[in-house]
């Protein structure tokens, strides 16, 4: 014969269909065995007594079993099987509850977000520490691409957001500023400027700049608005910092400053005199309802303003 422990829990697990165990009549046999009498309990749930006892005494007759001895009132052993069981099942209940409220919050789920490569040293990090501190159950899977994919990827949904500095302004898009930072020269260490500590447009005359057809046209333009006009592009099919192994005695590249200082070694970072500076917008679909991405953008928001603060 199984013991009275099992056996108990085998009867709950196989609680017959055509009644309902529900949870308010699982919390009614917890209260009562809390407050030690029916008459407490009844008061503490605000309901009266006597259909307290009728339905605690219909759910015994249903299981086969007293659940209290009464005069004076005491869990039976089986009751104190059911009463832990149904802890239990009510505290998961509480839970689901939360969970499914800090859900419809945006508290948890998955951002997909997708970032240029430039973003992937200090702000995607930054990023992903500060949500997975304040939120804990929100994830951020991070995808590195082009911002031609990037931009490509929030219109077919691939991406919930993007971080990008030359996705081009479009109507069904919204963005955000996260920071702004200067654009600098990086040259290799036999370019005849290597030595220098600032360049000028003019100093730059004669070399050519390496930039990729991958490149958004906004992109392209925003590099060579900074140098002199008919300065000679040379096609480079590397991106970020994979495209500084190209570099040669003639040629140099415009990068954002933070790119720059993870130059491998054999290259030089050069300053503008007059430095221009470019954007990295948090880029996303303006029809979203995702409340997961709207505390993202949130997050993102106080994280502009402190660094604005602090400039």
């Amino acid at each position: 014969m199984r013991p009275w422990h099992l056996q108990y829990r085998v009867d709950l697990a196989t609680y017959p269909a055509g009644m309902s165990m529900d949870l308010r009549l699982m919390r009614y046999v917890v209260t009562v065995a809390d407050e030690g009498g029916f008459q407490r309990a009844a008061d503490r749930l605000h309901v009266a007594q006597p259909a307290l006892s009728r339905q605690i005494g219909h759910l015994e007759r249903t299981l086969g079993v007293d659940l209290f001895t009464r005069r004076p009132t005491a869990l039976t052993d089986a009751g104190r099987v059911f009463v832990a069981s149904a802890r239990r099942i009510l505290g998961e209940a509480d839970r689901l509850a939360d969970l499914t409220r800090a859900a419809g919050r945006g508290e948890f789920g998955t951002v997909r977000l997708g970032h240029v490569v430039s973003a992937a040293f200090e702000t995607v990090p930054n990023l992903v520490d500060a949500v997975s501190r304040r939120y804990p159950g929100l994830r951020v899977e991070t995808t590195e691409a082009w911002s031609a994919e990037l931009a490509e990827g929030l219109r077919t949904g691939r991406f919930d957001a993007a971080l990008s500095r030359s996705i081009p302004d479009d109507p069904d898009l919204d963005r955000l500023t996260v920071h702004r930072e200067d654009l600098v020269v990086v040259v290799a260490d036999r370019h005849r400027l290597s030595t220098s500590d600032t360049v000028t447009p003019a100093d730059l005359v004669g070399s050519h700049v390496l930039l990729s057809p991958r490149h958004l046209p906004s992109w392209r333009a925003t590099v060579l608005s900074a140098l002199r006009p008919g300065t000679v592009v040379r096609d480079s099919r590397m991106p970020g910092w994979r495209r500084f192994d190209e570099l040669t005695a003639e040629t140099f590249t415009v990068v954002t400053e933070t790119l720059g200082a993870h130059r491998p070694p054999g290259t030089t970072v050069l300053r503008f005199a007059e430095p221009p500076s470019v954007g990295l917008d948090l880029v996303w679909r303006r029809d979203s309802t995702s409340p997961a991405l709207r505390l993202l953008g949130e997050l993102v928001r106080e994280r502009a303003q402190a660094m604005t603060g602090r400039g």
